[in-house]
C-alpha cells in the first residue's frame, strides 16, 4: 500500500510541476508579411530576364542592408535580435517571400514583419535602381565612342554605315532601359498582430508531467517496496513481532485462587473438612544404599 502511495503522489506532484511551468512559460507572438518578388527589367542586348532566383532572395532579405533599414523604423530591436527572430520561407512554385517575425507581443510581431518586408522591398527597388543607372552610363560611354568612329569615318562609306547601325542599337537600347517602368513587387499581405502565442497548450504540459510523474513514480515505489521487503526489514518485523508477543505474555492476567489460611509460622492450614494426612516429603536415598522391594 505504502508503494502505491509513492506512486500517486509522484503523479500528482509533477502533474502540479507541469501546470506551474505553463504559468510561467514566456509567451511569444509571430506574425508573418507576404511580399511578391518581380524580375528585375533590365533589358540587355535585346533579352529579358523574367525569372528570380528565390534562393537569392532569400539570403538577400535577411541582409545587413535590409535590415539596417528596417531598424531605422523601429526603436526597440537591433539588427542581430531581428535577424535572429526572423524566418524567410517561400511558398512552393510562387515568387513571394514570406516574413515571419517573432516578439514579445503581437504588435511587436506585427510591426517587425511589416518593416522588414517593406525594407526589403525599399531595398530591392534601390538596388534594380542603381543597376539601371550603371547599364545606362555604360551604354553612354559605349555610345559616345561609336559617335567618335563615326565622326572620324569617310561620308557615305560602308564602314560609318555599319557603324552607325551599331550606334542606332545602343540608342535604342538605352531608350528602352531608360523608359521602361521598374516594379520589384509590393506588400500583398501585411502583418496583423496574431491572436494566439506559441505557447504550447497546458494539456501538453500536463501531458508531459503525468509522463514524468509515472516514470519517476514507478521508480520510486520500487524502490521503496525492495527497501520495504528486504532481508534486514523483514528481520527487523520478526523481533519486533516476538517483542510484542512476549508483552503480551507478561500483561496476561494471573487467575484468583481463593483465601488460604496460614498458622503463626506462615504454613498453610488445610481446611478441617479435607481430612486428608499431610504427606511427609520424599527423602532420597543415600548413596551407595537401595531400598529392596520384598
Amino acid at each position: 500500500m505504502q508503494s502505491w502511495m509513492v506512486l500517486v503522489g509522484t503523479i500528482v506532484a509533477f502533474a502540479l510541476v507541469g501546470f506551474g511551468i505553463f504559468l510561467i512559460y514566456p509567451q511569444k507572438y509571430t506574425a508573418e508579411a507576404q511580399h511578391t518578388v518581380e524580375p528585375i527589367s533590365v533589358l540587355s542586348t535585346g533579352s529579358s530576364f523574367n525569372t528570380v532566383n528565390m534562393e537569392t532572395e532569400k539570403v538577400v532579405a535577411t541582409s545587413t542592408a535590409v535590415l539596417k533599414r528596417a531598424v531605422e523604423d523601429l526603436d526597440d530591436t537591433s539588427i542581430e535580435a531581428l535577424r535572429n527572430n526572423t524566418v524567410i520561407d517561400v511558398p512552393r512554385n510562387s515568387q513571394v517571400l514570406s516574413f515571419q517575425v517573432t516578439a514579445n507581443t503581437p504588435q511587436e510581431a506585427a510591426d517587425r514583419a511589416n518593416a522588414l518586408a517593406e525594407a526589403y522591398g525599399a531595398q530591392r527597388t534601390d538596388n534594380a535602381r542603381a543597376v539601371v543607372e550603371q547599364t545606362t552610363a555604360e551604354l553612354g560611354d559605349s555610345i559616345a565612342q561609336l559617335q567618335a568612329v563615326v565622326d572620324s569615318q569617310p561620308i557615305d562609306s560602308s564602314e560609318r554605315a555599319a557603324t552607325q547601325l551599331q550606334l542606332q542599337g545602343l540608342l535604342d537600347q538605352q531608350a528602352r532601359i531608360t523608359a521602361t517602368p521598374f516594379y520589384s513587387g509590393t506588400l500583398v499581405t501585411p502583418a496583423d498582430p496574431p491572436q494566439k502565442s506559441n505557447r504550447p497548450s497546458v494539456l501538453v504540459f500536463i501531458a508531459a508531467g503525468l509522463f514524468l510523474g509515472i516514470l519517476v513514480g514507478a521508480i520510486a515505489a520500487l524502490i521503496v517496496s525492495r527497501v520495504r521487503n528486504g532481508p534486514g526489514a523483514s528481520y527487523k518485523r520478526s523481533v519486533a513481532d516476538e517483542v510484542d508477543a512476549d508483552d503480551a505474555d507478561d500483561t496476561e492476567e494471573v487467575p484468583e485462587h481463593d483465601d488460604v489460611a496460614l498458622d503463626e509460622d506462615d504454613r498453610l492450614l488445610e481446611p478441617e473438612d479435607a481430612g486428608l494426612p499431610v504427606s511427609r516429603p520424599i527423602g532420597a536415598p543415600k548413596r551407595g544404599h537401595t531400598t529392596s522391594r520384598r
